[in-house]
């Protein structure tokens, strides 16, 4: 696991950090980078080729300490886990509250146990031929995304990020999710407010249903519903979350972080 910064960073700034899903490259992002590096540093995780830790307490740990290492990186900080990345947000959370000022779930994967025929291919994957992946990964493209809502080489960028996991990496990424529900992790603990966005044309999860379920257990909870995106809506052309955030009242006061500069 490394942090990445996505430009030079301003202690000035507040910090949003992006944890990325099964991918784990923290590349997909590249889209909401222009319009939101006029008000945060932006930083991404990259997970390294290597098995993660069983535990997703012990993944947050991890990233905690990371976090404290990262030079430029200001807290509290604003986190967005998508996917994979939203339970490893949710996890982040409930262990350290206090350093988590905003909280933003892209279509996390917190109902990945609820779709019996995705947990069907996590003892398979690990055998799956490097070709046979590859056809697997272009015909699951659309349950992947809202196809003509991403430009060719935004979906190029999808499938090239998806091939870059062995498929024994994969297949723990995936075993994670399936026990994410049974981690004992005290949603309650979370004390920052929390924007969770579901796509309503998602195939590949429950994510407006899993979205309201999750505003129950999450004080100062708020739900927008995309209705037109798919599961990697963050990479869609018409898509801003900068804007989302704007609307929501979410951005930082750029003139109050720079009173003292």
């Amino acid at each position: 696991m490394q942090l990445v910064n996505l430009h030079p960073p301003d202690r000035r700034r507040a910090s949003l950090l992006y944890l990325p899903g099964l991918d784990g490259t923290g590349k997909l992002f590249y889209r909401q980078r222009p319009e939101l590096v006029e008000h945060f540093n932006l930083l991404a995780l990259r997970l390294t080729p290597g098995p993660l830790p069983d535990d997703w307490s012990a993944i947050a740990k991890a990233l905690h300490q990371l976090i404290h290492q990262q030079q430029g990186l200001t807290l509290p900080l604003y986190l967005c886990g998508e996917s994979f990345g939203g339970c490893l947000a949710l996890a982040y959370s409930c262990l350290y509250p206090q350093e988590v000022a905003k909280l933003i779930l892209v279509n996390p994967a917190t109902a990945f146990d609820r779709r019996p025929w995705l947990q069907w291919g996590i003892p398979f994957h690990q055998w799956l031929p490097n070709a046979l992946q590859t056809v697997t990964t272009l015909t699951g493209l659309p349950f992947l995304a809202a196809v003509e809502r991403l430009q060719p080489q935004d979906r190029r960028q999808l499938l090239n990020a998806m091939r870059s996991i062995p498929p024994a990496i994969v297949a723990q990424r995936l075993a994670l999710l399936q026990n994410f529900n049974q981690q004992q992790l005290n949603l309650e603990n979370i004390s920052a407010p929390s924007l969770i966005l579901a796509s309503g044309r998602d195939l590949l999860l429950p994510s407006v249903e899993e979205a309201h379920k999750l505003q129950r257990h999450l004080p100062k909870a708020m739900v927008k519903i995309l209705p037109h995106s798919g599961h990697a809506c963050l990479l869609e052309k018409e898509l801003s979350l900068q804007k989302i955030l704007q609307a929501a009242q979410w951005l930082p006061e750029l003139v109050l972080l720079n009173k003292n500069s």
